[in-house]
């Protein structure tokens, strides 16, 4: 973990560096959401991912930034999850924090294609659902960044594939009732609004 971590600022040194080199272009952060299906070993126990993130885009080349990303993702079980303070909760629902550094390419004016990579940090008691306190976190993804009139306002709209990669369960063991065990992946729709700073 320590050398992912010394890995990751080591990357985002390099991107400040190069932008100090580029005076023409101006950094943007993003806020916004995410909600689709999950994929893979748990998409019947936990059918429904979702999250919220916060985006640093950094632009260190012609059409290319450097993404740091960090947020919260969810994954709700199949009966739903809601808590209520009289009868605590009912349902299940698997949390996650997401930190990561990327690059996005703008190959054909607004749309881009983007990969993170970084680390998922359980937010679960115990480990429970994961065999990882944090794994590896992977999440490529291609949109369209729209502007508002001008270059400092916009909507960026992608769709992405999540995978939170863990360990394989044992041949003699399902994963898919044993939470311990398998990835969680996702396919998601991830909106969020943009401005300049």
């Amino acid at each position: 973990m320590k050398k992912t971590l010394l890995l990751l600022a080591i990357l985002f040194s390099a991107a400040f560096s190069l932008h100090a080199q580029n005076d023409e272009s101006t950094p943007t952060v993003s806020a916004g959401f995410s909600i689709g299906a999950t994929t893979g070993t748990h998409q019947g126990y936990f059918p429904v991912a979702g999250g919220v993130h916060v985006k640093l885009e950094y632009p260190v080349a012609d059409q290319v930034s450097v993404m740091l990303t960090a947020g919260y993702t969810f994954y709700i079980s199949s009966n739903g999850y809601n808590y209520d303070s009289n009868y605590g909760s009912s349902g299940e629902i698997a949390n996650f924090i997401p930190v990561t550094i990327g690059a996005r390419f703008y190959p054909v004016n607004r749309i881009f294609v983007q990969g993170d990579v970084g680390a998922s940090f359980n937010l679960n008691t115990a480990d429970l659902y994961t065999g990882s306190k944090v794994a590896l976190l992977v999440s490529p993804s291609v949109g369209y960044a729209f502007k508002f009139g001008s270059s400092k306002y916009g909507l960026d709209l992608s769709a992405a594939y999540d995978t939170r990669i863990e360990k394989s369960a044992p041949s003699n063991i399902d994963p898919a009732n044993y939470y311990p065990y398998g990835s969680f992946s996702s396919v998601v729709f991830k909106a969020a609004f943009r401005f300049g700073l």
